[in-house]
């Protein structure tokens, strides 16, 4: 049995929902939880950050905002502003890639910093850079880390994720449970902690 998540480092609404991640993996920490990266901005799919794009965001951030509780940081609003700078999913994808599987144990704690490094501290997720803080207050050896993100394996593998998050969901965030014979939907688009912790247990009750 595991918990599986479906998500993109660049959606707002899966950072709206990264509270809820945390605490549902710590709930349910005897249940192995997986992170699967979706690829929504990849491959022919990156943009570049323009003015346009900026009042996008900004008009659907208010919506994630106001549902979800979760705050978007002054710094992330100076930083949709900046042109240029490319939305590419595969980058931060990768390293949540690498984390899972070199220090699976970490893996959602380390997603959820790398979503508030971008939606709150404004920070580009392109850069080697925008990673090592997160590395260190985790814990995690730098060089081994970066060793592994940039090698063709995990690239690799991380197209590999983006593959299975398509058979896995329509739309992020999506969590499932996986019981070994079946996936059950617990989540697809946002859902209040409460509403996600009612049916993983009525799920769990039945097993």
């Amino acid at each position: 049995m595991k918990l599986i998540y479906v998500m993109d480092p660049l959606c707002g609404w899966c950072y709206g929902n990264y509270r809820n991640t945390l605490q549902t993996a710590e709930n349910y920490k005897d249940i192995p939880f997986e992170i699967i990266p979706g690829g929504m901005w990849a491959g022919a799919n990156v943009r570049k950050q323009s003015k346009q794009m900026a009042a996008y965001f900004i008009k659907h951030d208010e919506q994630i905002a106001k549902l979800t509780g979760t705050a978007f940081g002054e710094d992330y609003f100076k930083f949709i502003n900046a042109q240029e700078v490319l939305l590419d999913s595969e980058i931060p994808s990768r390293a949540i890639v690498t984390v899972q599987e070199f220090w699976p144990e970490k893996n959602v704690t380390f997603a959820a910093a790398v979503q508030k490094e971008r939606y709150f501290y404004g920070k580009d997720l392109n850069l080697d850079l925008t990673y090592q803080e997160i590395l260190d207050s985790l814990g995690i050896d730098k060089e081994v880390f970066f060793k592994h993100f940039h090698s063709v394996e995990m690239k690799a593998a991380t197209q590999a994720a983006f593959a299975k998050a398509a058979d896995y969901a329509m739309s992020y965030p999506t969590l499932l449970l996986d019981t070994g014979s079946e996936l059950l939907l617990i989540e697809q688009g946002y859902s209040s902690l409460e509403e996600i912790s009612n049916r993983i247990e009525s799920h769990l009750s039945v097993q």
